[in-house]
């Protein structure tokens, strides 16, 4: 993030990186900033090593040791009427 006194200091910088500060303003807030950063560089999915096959989100097997025994995902029969829809299912 960028921050400048000035939109005409903001030069080359891409627009969603820059902050405009008004002239005179005693505090600077970058709680928000900092938020939206730590958010982004946390990955969505932690791995213990980039192979891993993770946890089963169901009954927690450790899939690298062991394959999971859950039951295949049941779907919802509501849904059928829209299963013919999609043109690789056809």
């Amino acid at each position: 993030m960028f921050y400048v006194s000035d939109e005409t200091e903001a030069g080359g910088f891409d627009p969603s990186e820059v902050q405009v500060i008004p002239a005179g303003l005693p505090i600077i807030d970058l709680s928000e900033d900092v938020r939206q950063t730590v958010l982004l560089a946390v990955p969505l999915k932690l791995l213990c090593r980039p192979d891993c096959k993770g946890l089963c989100p169901r009954c927690g097997a450790d899939l690298n040791s062991e394959p999971c025994t859950c039951p295949a995902e049941e779907v919802d029969a509501r849904w059928d009427g829209l299963r013919g829809l999609r043109p690789e299912e056809n």
